[in-house]
């Protein structure tokens, strides 16, 4: 019994080891890669072979597929992302998960516990930032290779105990009923795991000590990657119904592909054998047959990616869209850059939106559009309201998930423009409220007065459409090129005064000018905290 309870706690221990390795080895990858990685996210294309390459690079950075994919339902579910990218994604993201199999394979586990010693002296007297994530990384590769090491010796004695011999005889991939459930065994423990990659370490280290045969672990690995994708379908269950979609691509992507091999399930085996023969590196071997599945499965799919949507497009349609996300934000928060990026393009629509509601209040001023269009501008209110609240419950569950300075800086930002632009959609409505009570009053506007104020909503629209670029890509000579032209506007507008004894006419005419200045002070007010914000990541 003494002996069992020892097995267990070294493969336990070990395996704690590997995973918090893992997590920090990624953590630490995604800081040092910053400014480039959002860059990717945001550049993600409607091409499918870029896509693939996305998705792959994103992957082999943050070392979890399923965070990835977790990721791509939570973009499709805040309308950031299409299921077309999407499915270039998730193929990238199945290869991009390969990497840590390879990394496992390189014959330095030995040297696990120096690499942590090394990395925590480098971290703990270094005052470099840069320099200390590094140092993590290491010190989580280091880990890494320390808890494959003790779950290799703490499954050692297995090997002599006939018990346990027969119960890994029953898997065997001898037999294609071995293989069969050697492929959900594979399947069950990554599910319960949600980790391909460290069903993977254990797969080499029960290869490694003789416990099962190489063909039962390219069958483990075959279940593995369908195990993988529970993650995503959890993510999706109260989503809209494209992001539910994703998560079924996903799932039936893995499915079909290994539907695919099982027949020929041997002779797949054999080419592996031939290109790396198990005797000689079994850890190779393992980690060739994960790679040559996913890029396999990329490859047959990317041909029929139309007829794969249009059948999509068929399934997981749900009468009524429910759009909770609570489990997708839980889960980016492990790809602290992604939950930004989500954002950053969640404020990006705010502006979008409140740039069109502002053309539909100069097309109502101009007789353009039929009064009942003002009640858009109502909405506009209502939208603006929504996204904030989305925002701030993603961002401020983050809050509690970093310690990054870099990252926290960037929160900061971005619950500050999500908070000015909620605050513009009330100036939409307020705007929607000049308007009717000049179709109440039967007003229309002299002709000299609905000039002015289309002069000032180009140039202030203007400054909205270069603010939403701004924000998705700071730059500082662009910020201070439109802080003058705000700043010159708010200096042509400070003849307006909406509590001035005027005639009816031009008394809603100020007060229309009012809110067009009240915007611009909002509009140069973000634009100083995007400044701010780039001088700060350059100190």
């Amino acid at each position: 019994m003494e002996l069992f309870i020892t097995i267990f706690l070294q493969v336990a221990g070990g395996l704690g080891m590997f995973l918090y390795g893992m997590d920090l080895m990624s953590k630490s990858f995604q800081e040092i890669a910053g400014n480039r990685l959002r860059e990717i996210i945001h550049k993600m294309t409607s091409n499918t072979f870029r896509g693939i390459l996305v998705g792959t690079f994103i992957t082999a950075i943050i070392q979890s597929s399923s965070v990835t994919t977790v990721m791509v339902v939570g973009f499709i579910n805040a309308s950031l992302m299409t299921l077309r990218q999407a499915i270039g994604i998730i193929l990238g993201a199945n290869i991009g998960t390969t990497i840590t199999g390879w990394i496992l394979v390189f014959k330095i586990t030995e040297y696990g516990l120096p690499m942590i010693g090394i990395g925590a002296f480098v971290f703990l007297f270094s005052k470099n930032p840069k320099r200390k994530k590094r140092a993590s990384i290491f010190i989580g590769l280091g880990l890494i290779f320390l808890g494959l090491t003790l779950m290799k010796k703490g499954m050692t004695p297995l090997k002599d105990m006939p018990q346990f011999i027969e119960f890994f005889h029953i898997f065997s991939a001898e037999s294609y009923r071995g293989v069969i459930l050697s492929a959900l065994t594979g399947a069950a423990l990554t599910s319960i795991l949600q980790s391909s990659s460290a069903t993977i370490g254990i797969t080499m280290a029960l290869a490694t000590q003789g416990l099962i045969i190489p063909k039962t672990a390219v069958a483990l690995v075959l279940g593995e990657n369908i195990g993988t994708t529970i993650t995503a379908y959890l993510a999706s269950l109260k989503t809209r119904s494209d992001a539910k979609r994703a998560a079924y691509a996903h799932i039936l992507i893995k499915i079909v592909g290994v539907s695919l091999i099982l027949p020929f399930f041997y002779s797949y085996a054999s080419i592996i054998e031939r290109l790396t023969p198990p005797e000689k590196n079994i850890s190779e071997y393992i980690a060739l047959s994960h790679t040559l599945f996913n890029i396999g499965n990329a490859i047959i799919f990317l041909p029929f990616i139309n007829i794969f949507l249009r059948f999509l497009n068929k399934i997981g349609v749900d009468k009524k869209e429910n759009e909770s996300e609570s489990y997708v934000t839980e889960k980016l928060y492990q790809f602290p850059l992604a939950s930004l990026e989500k954002s950053r393009l969640e404020v990006s629509q705010m502006i979008t939106r409140f740039r069109g509601d502002l053309y539909i209040f100069i097309r109502l001023i101009k007789s353009e559009l039929s009064s009942e269009n003002s009640e858009l501008l109502f909405e506009g209110e209502k939208y603006q309201d929504e996204k904030k609240d989305s925002i701030f419950k993603n961002l401020t569950g983050l809050l509690h998930s970093t310690d990054s300075k870099n990252i926290l800086k960037s929160i900061r930002l971005l619950l500050l423009l999500a908070d000015t632009m909620e605050s513009l959609g009330d100036y939409a409505a307020s705007l929607g409220k000049i308007y009717k009570k000049t179709v109440n009053n039967k007003l229309i506007l002299p002709q000299n007065f609905i000039n002015q104020i289309d002069y000032y909503h180009e140039k202030i629209t203007m400054s909205l459409e270069n603010l939403e670029k701004i924000t998705m890509n700071p730059d500082m000579q662009e910020i201070i090129n439109e802080k003058k032209i705000c700043q010159d506007i708010s200096t042509a507008l400070q003849f307006v005064d909406p509590l001035k004894n005027v005639d009816y006419p031009e008394h809603i005419f100020m007060e229309i000018l009012s809110k067009y200045r009240r915007i611009n002070r909002h509009v140069l007010f973000m634009l100083v905290n995007l400044q701010e914000e780039i001088e700060l990541q350059m100190r």
